[in-house]
């Protein structure tokens, strides 16, 4: 972004530049602040007091009024708009989710798996260290489930 220094700014308030520069630098005024600065510390004292006589003294007042009335009424719209989109993105992401793991199996697995596990968990009265015992179950349990998924999905995945 080119800057303009303080010379070309006050060429640009005493118009004396070319209507193509002086839009040029019209837009460049809007979008920086540093050049912003630059120009409104051109701007002395007797100009104040114009603009302050041509200027109602509520102008400020009617303007944020409005401002604040206009962006309620977008903001309720588009608020309502993004709560739409993001609900409907959320289901969209859940339903693929449910329809990929149905599809996988895994819903299956687990309804066959989760009786197993419960049956290999419980503890006899014959083991010594039942924490021990207990522990060395679940990690068995939880090996055979995967090395059963693992061999389900190729198992698929020769025959597809």
């Amino acid at each position: 972004m080119k800057h303009y220094d303080y010379i070309e700014w006050l060429l640009y308030k005493n118009e004396m530049l070319s209507k193509e520069k002086s839009e040029e630098m019209k837009k460049h005024l809007y979008s920086c602040d540093a050049c912003m600065e630059i120009f409104l510390s051109l701007i002395n004292e007797n100009e104040k007091e114009t603009a302050g006589k041509i200027i109602p003294y509520d102008f400020t007042f009617k303007v944020l009024n409005n401002i604040s009335k206009t962006d309620k009424s977008k903001s309720k719209a588009k608020q309502s708009k993004k709560s739409f989109y993001y609900q409907f993105g959320y289901y969209a992401a859940v339903a693929s989710v449910t329809i990929i793991l149905t599809l996988s199996g895994l819903y299956t697995n687990l309804v066959d798996a989760v009786p197993k596990l419960f049956n290999s968990m419980q503890a006899t009265e014959e083991d010594s260290n039942i924490i021990a015992n207990l522990s060395n179950s679940i990690v068995d349990s939880t090996s055979s489930f995967l090395f059963s998924i693992e061999n389900k999905d190729r198992y698929t995945g020769r025959n597809e």
